[in-house]
């Protein structure tokens, strides 16, 4: 018995297959489109593959891969630093465009964390810091405890001297995972710098103060690796900020004891630098 199509099922068949068409000749032109505008990419003229990869946009708004090549080309076309008319506007086009690729859905992780690093030092580049520092704060509000983005926040602020915000979000990185020798060094780090470069603009007890958050941070950051040289040598460095401090107190005792800590940590890096470079020398001994 032969099968029938009435003229309804024949319309719904009918519309089908112009659909399934629409979307093949729509995959076609995408591919073709990105092809001639990866090219044009290539060749270094962006401003053309720009309008190629906007074709397909035409059509599909969500095409993630041509929202990320339109971003990189805007990226590729700005010159940071420069305060030209045709650059603000890039940088401008630049932000907008990654801010859009990052409602999409990357391929991997690494894609997305590579989008994020190249959308966060435009930023910077282009002076936005406050821009870069709520998107981060953004983050931190779907993972509060995110080293990696808690890390980026206080690098933003220290580019912005501020110091006290730096601070605060390099303790939450420290706090965040205790275990971590480099998060309570970096602390102590900044501190020194605040010390050291910044003293003559904050006063005694301030510097007083940064002083010895930097040491107790160093002190964390040796308990948990004893022989880290870095840290060793910036104990070091924040004991002779001390001395200083002190000996503009007038204690000109405290301030040597001071100096006697920060020679004896010297030494104490010295020594175990020069016992690995010993130790790497050292031919490495071979069975009989």
């Amino acid at each position: 018995m032969r099968s029938r199509v009435g003229s309804a099922g024949l319309g719904a068949l009918c519309l089908a297959a112009l659909v399934s068409l629409s979307v093949g000749c729509s995959a076609i032109q995408e591919r073709l489109h990105l092809s001639k505008g990866t090219k044009l990419y290539k060749a270094q003229k962006y401003e053309d593959a720009i309008g190629e990869f906007q074709k397909i946009l035409e059509y599909r708004r969500d095409s993630w891969h041509a929202n990320y090549m339109i971003s990189v080309s805007y990226l590729a076309l700005y010159h940071p630093g420069s305060l030209h008319e045709k650059d603000l506007e890039y940088a401008d086009k630049a932000v907008a465009s990654f801010e859009r690729l990052l409602t999409l859905a990357a391929p991997d992780e690494a894609t997305a964390s590579k989008v994020r690093r190249f959308y966060v030092n435009l930023l910077m580049q282009a002076d936005k810091l406050d821009k870069a520092i709520a998107f981060f704060e953004e983050l931190l509000r779907k993972d509060e405890n995110n080293p990696e983005f808690l890390s980026e926040i206080a690098q933003l602020y220290a580019k912005k001297n501020d110091f006290p915000k730096a601070a605060e979000y390099y303790q939450k990185r420290a706090d965040a995972d205790p275990t971590n020798k480099d998060a309570w060094y970096t602390i102590g780090v900044i501190c020194w710098e605040r010390s050291y470069r910044q003293g003559a603009l904050i006063s005694n007890a301030e510097r007083a103060e940064v002083i010895q958050k930097g040491l107790a941070a160093m002190n964390k950051s040796l308990a948990i690796d004893p022989e880290y040289t870095s840290a060793l040598a910036y104990t070091n460095l924040l004991f002779r900020e001390q001395a200083k401090v002190l000996l503009e107190a007038g204690d000109a005792q405290a301030a040597g004891n001071a100096l006697l800590k920060a020679d004896e940590y010297q030494k104490k890096t010295l020594a175990i630098m020069r016992s690995k470079a010993a130790a790497g020398a050292t031919p490495a001994k071979t069975g009989a």
